[in-house]
Order: structure tokens, then C-alpha cells, then sequence
């Protein structure tokens, strides 16, 4: 292996290998030295260290793993010639030109390449060529190749993973050069590559969280519906919408106010950080308790930029970024306003912004942040940052930094906010960041999508590749924000589409007198014209309704590493059909989803997976056999969107029932062994996961077997049950058509009613056999059972 300058991969003189008495490695090329380091017995580390290269510091914070050095390096690494080998990755150079410095990897004809974070494109990103610089695209739609948070992380088909830990401008060609190549190059740096084998993309991902770390649990309140807009101007406003949507009955988690809270106008305001008009924001801490004696959370919107003639300005001057005089750089083309960026790398700055800002605004009642133009949205090149409480004694320019800037954001709001509120969870809405900032409680939105078909659209495979780069928690501005022509049918299926999605947060343009030149659009389920004010809120009722299920995911992402949305190929590995499906996703493990992304689709095609039959979440009597492609009929809104539950599946949902709450299980019928684990706790407290103070209620199937099907349910460490969430009836739905011939609970045989309307809560457990369309089994219990139960049903 040699270094070499242009496109095209060349071979020379054979690497050669030392191997050293820790257990790492040192490949010698000609004109420099690959380290290699385990990290685990299926993550390794691969450095290139160029002679005379000395901008080669890492200061990530991406990984936190240590390195192992008891394991066998020798076992996996292979080096034949000019070519290093670890599992199906094989580097075939390094490479240095004018600007950029890196590696290239030999590509298998039929192999797929995913992941790279925010990127409107198809999922197999191979042949495209990736730049690797946080970009804000205002009003973008399907094609977008660039945006607001890039992730250095691909995984293969092949059976392994790329990840380079570099946060300088560079770019990722998958194979649209040399479609045989992968060539990652940066322009700064240290050059190096984490290759991570594995079986399939469930144990290379949750490899790769183990490496950069996972996202806590978040607020319970985090995922129900958060109303926000650009944006509310006056108090007044704000309470009036909140006020409507109280009067139809729809729930608000928390309302998000965007940059008109420090300002009256659009410009000119960033760096106010105060409610500075008295007019329109009378008395902020007042609003603030008003919204929470109601149940909902105020989060307010803060950008980095701090503008000339703002009312902080003059207090950030010593902790903003600096020119080559070491003055603090202004920028003058800002579409903003004139001013400069706090140094975010410098730890004063970190507790300047915090004091000043944050925990001044916390104190007040603020629930959460939003934190905008993270990326930055402006940084020039020249730009330089201080990185000394980094271990750097140079300064470095913006485009050395440029990608871990939000990062640094999201780290340095974490760690003061945990520090303060040790046993609070911190919500986040950010728009940045890097590979690692899940640690930090993001909830990254996808930027300014437009307001269209196309803007729906692109968000499939954005979120999607979001959450394979190991982003959990990336949702989009529901509605779409930029533009558009008031399209309450696009309004309509873009909330059918966030309901299954990490955050819901109906979002958009709305500034009506601040900027007529503007196209405004509410994105209040309450303001949306009739008849289709009637159908967002049946969306946001079934939202609720899916939270035991949706937090329960929350669980296991925080547990486990488990990604919330899942394209079909993590799913279904060995289906090749599936695998090559992008406009499909599994919410968990359990539910398809189908978006409908066509204005005035009457029907749309969907492919079911082998392995399972599937159950029509909208139609459960409806059932398909799995390896199937079916037509089905989208045209009525109300209806819903195509989603589908897998056979065997335990599906935890709540309804709201004519007087009460009903928390109900929902098991659909298999001949195979399945379980469904349902997660409880306080909603709020960090210490839940650690100190292990939360319930779990585990339901095991025997799966239908000649003609007896047995049910195990246990529940543990019932006192950290949240019983203001959980006081209600507990219903245990079991849809199989096949009328029972006995029931019997704990060895004891119970009384079938047949019954064909849902029955009334009784005060003590009853069981019923629904005899109509939708046939199953219904076993009522007044709240929770007290012990672990057997259920055994025969047909």
C-alpha cells in the first residue's frame, strides 16, 4: 500500500507489518504508519499518520469506548500486499492531495452503503459522492445531499461498518468517481477509520452505539404533541391557540416559542436573550406557570450568534470567536444581522452562555431548549476558535471544527444541565450535531423542509438515515416549513406520517403581519379548516393512544441501542424484496408503516415481509400472508395511513374510553412463540434506568399450538409504576378467529360471555368471546393484576 494523489487506486511496495507487546499494530507504507487498535473484539481502529502531517489533533469527543488491548488483532487482521483486511473490509490506499487526506476501500460489485446522516437521497447511498459539512438548506425537498447534520458513519451490506472520526470539512465518495472506491478524505485532523464487523446491521449498530454512546430516556411529555410555530408573537397569541386547542379537546405536551420571544422583528435580535418587549410579554413568568398549571412545558428557542446592539452583546465580546487580529470576528453577511459566534470550544464561554442564559431562563419555569443554526449556519473559513481547554495550543480555523460545533453545544448544555438537575431528563430540540451527540439528549428536526409533496417525501429516507447513523430521535417539521399553498390533504398525511415517528411537532411558516411576502399556514390541529380539523385530531388521539408502545421503544433505544424507525433492510436482512424498499419502515419491531406521499393517491402498493403474516392496524379482522405485495385503498383520509402489525406481536396501547382510561394489550395471533415487554416508570426522573426504578410488564405466548394457546404474564416492581399515568382498567385484547371452548386463569376456569359490543368495565376480571367482524378474545381486569397470571385458552 502506498499514499497516492489522484482518483484512481494504485498498488506499490507490500505494507509491513510490526506487531507490538500490547497487542497493537503498525503497518508501515511508504511515506507514513496505520496504528491499529481494538476496541472491542469486533470495533478496531485504524490511524494514518502521514510524515511532516502535524494537524492531526482529535478533539471529537465521538467515542467512548477505551481501547482493549487484550485482544487478538492478529486474528482479524490481514494485510496481502498493498491491501489491509479486517472481516469484508479491505482498504486498498491511503491518499494525500492539495487538501485533503484519507483512505479508499475496495467495493464488492452488488454492495449497498447506508447511513451518513441527514441526506434527502435514496438509502443505498452508493454512488454518490457525500460532502461532510453541516449545511442548513432552506426550503429543500427530495435530492437535498447535504444538510444540517452530516454523520461519518456508513454501514455495508457487506457485513461491516465505516466510521471516520474527524470532524474537519471533508466528503465520503461512495463509489460515484470509481464506482469500485469508497474514498473518505478531511482536510485536517486525525486521519483515521473505526471498522466495525458484524452478522447483520442489528449487531453492527448497536456495536457502533456501544462505541459513541446512547441516547437517555427522554421526558415522557417529549413524545406526545408539542405545539410550535415560526412563530408566536405575544403572549396573548400564544395563550389564545393554546386556549383553542384546549376547547377541542386536543392535548398539548408543550408549546415552543421561536425567536420573536426575544425580539419583534425576524432581524436584528439574536442576542437579546430576554423577553424584552413588556407590551407583548407582559409578564413571562406568570405565562410560563399559567401554561403549567395546564400541563404544558414552555421551551424557548437560542442560537449561538450574538449580533451587534442586542442587549447581551456587549457581556459575550470576550467569549466570541476571533479573527487573525484577535478581535472577535464580525460577520457582515449574515442574513440575521451583523455580529459574532460564542467560541463554544472554550470552557468559560460554555459557563458564560449557561449563566447568563440558560439557568436564568430554567429558574423561570423553562421546561426545555430549542437550539437553532447549530451548524453554524454561518462560519467562515477564517474564522478562528480556541481549543486550548481542548489540549490545543494552536488556534483553529472554522472549517477544522465546523461539523463538531453543535456538538459541542449539545455537550456543553448536558453536562450544566445534569450538573444542576441531576434527576431531571433534558429535552433538547436541536438542528446539529455529530456522531455521539444522542449522549446529549437531542431531538434533531430535519431543517427547513419545504412545504410539499416533495418535502414529505424527502423525509423517509432522511429520517431513516438519521436513525441508521445512530441518530434515534430525528423527526421533522410535521406539515413541512417553508412555502406551500395551504394543502390541508398534505397537512393531513404528513401527521399520519409523524405519528410514527420519534417526536410529533406539527411546525411551519405562520408570520401572517411580520412577513406578508411569506406564506403563513397554521400548524394548530385546532386552526386547521373543518372537515380536516377533525381528522389531525383523531391523528393526535391515536399518537396518545400508542404511548405505552412509543415509550416503551424509548426504553429499548436507551437500553439496548434499538433505533425507533428501522428501514425494512435492518428489519428483514434476508429478504431480498424488502431490502431494496424505501418508501416502507418498521416503527419498532413490530408495526409497518406505508406513508402515503401523493397528493390524491387513492390506492398505494406495499410490500409485506416473509416470515410473518401481517394484521391491518386499521382493519385487524383484515390479515396477509407475508412475501406479498398488495394494493391498498388510501383514498379516504380518515381512514389513515397503511400500517401493519407482524403476527405474534404484543402491542400496548391506552384509549380513552366514554368515562375512563382503558390501558389495553393487544396480541395478535401466531402458531409462533413471541413476547412483548411493556416499560413503566415516573415519565421524569433520570434515575430510573440507573437505579432501577421502573416496572416491566412481560407477556410471553406459547403461540397457537394444536389448538391451545397459554399466555404468561408477569409484572415487577410494581412501586415504580406511575400511578397518575396508570390508575385504569387493563384490558388484554387477543385477536384470533376461533371461538374458544374453555378459559382458564391461574389453573381456575372462567365464564366465556359472548358478546358482540365492547362491554362495560366490571369491577372484577370477566372474559368475553367478541363474536362480530373483528372475532378475538377480550379479558377484562380492573387495573392491574396483582400477581403474575397463566392464561390458557383451548379451541
Amino acid at each position: 500500500m502506498v499514499s497516492i494523489s489522484n482518483a484512481q487506486p494504485k498498488t506499490n511496495a507490500s505494507v509491513k507489518t510490526i506487531a507490538h507487546p500490547n497487542g497493537t499494530y503498525d503497518l508501515i507504507l511508504n511515506d507514513g504508519v496505520i496504528n491499529v487498535v481494538a476496541y472491542g473484539e469486533n470495533i478496531f481502529k485504524l490511524t494514518y499518520q502521514p510524515k511532516n502531517y502535524t494537524t492531526n489533533e482529535n478533539i471529537t469527543d465521538a467515542v467512548v469506548l477505551k481501547e482493549v488491548k487484550s485482544i487478538g488483532i492478529h486474528s482479524v487482521l490481514k494485510v496481502n500486499g498493498d491491501t489491509i483486511r479486517i472481516g469484508n473490509a479491505s482498504i486498498i490506499s491511503t491518499f494525500q492531495s492539495n487538501e485533503y487526506r484519507g483512505f479508499r476501500f475496495l467495493l464488492n460489485k452488488d454492495e449497498r452503503l447506508y447511513g451518513g446522516g441527514e441526506r434527502a437521497l435514496p438509502l443505498n447511498r452508493r454512488g454518490y459522492r457525500l460532502n461532510l459539512y453541516n449545511n442548513p438548506w432552506y426550503g429543500y425537498g427530495e435530492g437535498a445531499d447535504n444538510l444540517n447534520f452530516s454523520v461519518p458513519f456508513f454501514t455495508s451490506s457487506n457485513g461491516y461498518a465505516l466510521f471516520f472520526d474527524n470532524a474537519s470539512k471533508g466528503y465520503a465518495d461512495l463509489g460515484k468517481t470509481n464506482p469500485d472506491v469508497l474514498e473518505a478524505g478531511f482536510m485536517s485532523g486525525e486521519l483515521n477509520v473505526f471498522i466495525i464487523t458484524g452478522r447483520d446491521n442489528k449487531e453492527i449498530l448497536t456495536s457502533y452505539q456501544r462505541l459513541t454512546g446512547r441516547q437517555p430516556l427522554p421526558p415522557r411529555w417529549a413524545l406526545g404533541n408539542l405545539m410550535s410555530r415560526f412563530g408566536y408573537t405575544s403572549e396573548a397569541q400564544a395563550k389564545e391557540i393554546a386556549g383553542k386547542m384546549k376547547a377541542a379537546d386536543i392535548p398539548v405536551e408543550a408549546i415552543i416559542f421561536d425567536l420573536f420571544w426575544f425580539g419583534d422583528s425576524i432581524k436584528g435580535t439574536m442576542g437579546n436573550l430576554d423577553w424584552v418587549n413588556k407590551t407583548k410579554w407582559p409578564n413571562p413568568n406568570k405565562m410560563v406557570a399559567d401554561f403549567k398549571k395546564d400541563g404544558i412545558n414552555t421551551v424557548l428557542i437560542t442560537e449561538p450568534f450574538m449580533l451587534k446592539n442586542t442587549k447581551a452583546y456587549n457581556a459575550s465580546e470576550p467569549y466570541l470567536a476571533k479573527d487573525s487580529n484577535n478581535n472577535p470576528f464580525m460577520i457582515t453577511d449574515f442574513y440575521f444581522g451583523v455580529g459574532g459566534l460564542i467560541d463554544i470550544f472554550r470552557k468559560d464561554a460554555g459557563n458564560w452562555i449557561w449563566d447568563y442564559h440558560y439557568k436564568k431562563q430554567i429558574d423561570n419555569g423553562i421546561a426545555g431548549w430549542w437550539t437553532d443554526l447549530g451548524e453554524p449556519e454561518k462560519h467562515p473559513s477564517t474564522m478562528l476558535h480556541n481549543a486550548k481547554d481542548l489540549g490545543v495550543s494552536r488556534m483553529l480555523k472554522a472549517d477544522e471544527v465546523h461539523n463538531i460545533y453543535g456538538h459541542y453545544w449539545n455537550k456543553n448544555l448536558f453536562e450544566h444541565y445534569a450538573k444542576e438537575y441531576p434527576d431531571t431528563r433534558l429535552f433538547h430540540l436541536n438542528r446539529s450535531g455529530f456522531a455521539g451527540s444522542q449522549r446529549y439528549s437531542i431531538f434533531p428536526w430535519t431543517g427547513d423542509v419545504s412545504r410539499s409533496w416533495g418535502g414529505l417525501r424527502a423525509q423517509l429516507t432522511n429520517l431513516l438515515g438519521m436513525s441508521m447513523s445512530g441518530i434515534p430521535y430525528a423527526h421533522s417539521d410535521a406539515g413541512g416549513f417553508a412555502g406551500g399553498e395551504g394543502d390541508n390533504e398534505l397537512y393531513i398525511r404528513w401527521l399520519q406520517f409523524a405519528a410514527y415517528t420519534p417526536i410529533f411537532r406539527p411546525h411551519g411558516t405562520a408570520l401572517y403581519e411580520i412577513e406578508k411576502g411569506a406564506f403563513s399556514f397554521p400548524s394548530e390541529a385546532a386552526l386547521i379548516d373543518t372537515p380536516y380539523r377533525a381528522i389531525a385530531k383523531s391523528i393526535i388521539e391515536d399518537r396518545y393512544a400508542m404511548m405505552p408502545y412509543n415509550y416503551t421503544l424509548a426504553y429499548r433505544q436507551a437500553k439496548y441501542g434499538e433505533p425507533l424507525m428501522r428501514p425494512l433492510y435492518y428489519e428483514f436482512p434476508k429478504d431480498t424484496t424488502a431490502c431494496k424498499i424505501e418508501d416502507e419502515y418498521m416503527w419498532g419491531s413490530d408495526i409497518l408503516v406505508a406513508p402515503v406521499t401523493e397528493k390524491g393517491a387513492k390506492s398505494r402498493k406495499v410490500y409485506l415481509p416473509k416470515g410473518n403474516d401481517w394484521y391491518d392496524g386499521n382493519n385487524y379482522s383484515k390479515q396477509y400472508e407475508g412475501g406479498t405485495l398488495i394494493s391498498y385503498e388510501v383514498s379516504d383520509l380518515n381512514k389513515g395511513i397503511p400500517q401493519f402489525h407482524k403476527d405474534g406481536s404484543i402491542f400496548y396501547s391506552m384509549f380513552q374510553s366514554v368515562n375512563n382510561k382503558v390501558f389495553t394489550c393487544s396480541y395478535f395471533s401466531s402458531k409462533k412463540p413471541s413476547k412483548g415487554v411493556l416499560y413503566l416508570d415516573n415519565g421524569i426522573s433520570k434515575k430510573s434506568l440507573t437505579n432501577n426504578q421502573f416496572s416491566l410488564i412481560t407477556i410471553l405466548s406459547s403461540g397457537l399450538i394444536n389448538n391451545n394457546l397459554t399466555f404468561n404474564i408477569d409484572i415487577n416492581k410494581k412501586e415504580f409504576i406511575d400511578n397518575s399515568y396508570f390508575i385504569t382498567p387493563f384490558a388484554f385484547n387477543i385477536y384470533i378467529p376461533k371461538k374458544p371452548t374453555a378459559v382458564f386463569v391461574n389453573g381456575i376456569k372462567r365464564e366465556i360471555i359472548i358478546s358482540k359490543d365492547i362491554p362495560e368495565i366490571k369491577n372484577e376480571m370477566s372474559v368475553y368471546y367478541m363474536d362480530r367482524e373483528l372475532k378475538g378474545i377480550l379479558i377484562y381486569f380492573n387495573g392491574l393484576p396483582k400477581e403474575s397470571l397463566n392464561i390458557e385458552i383451548k379451541f
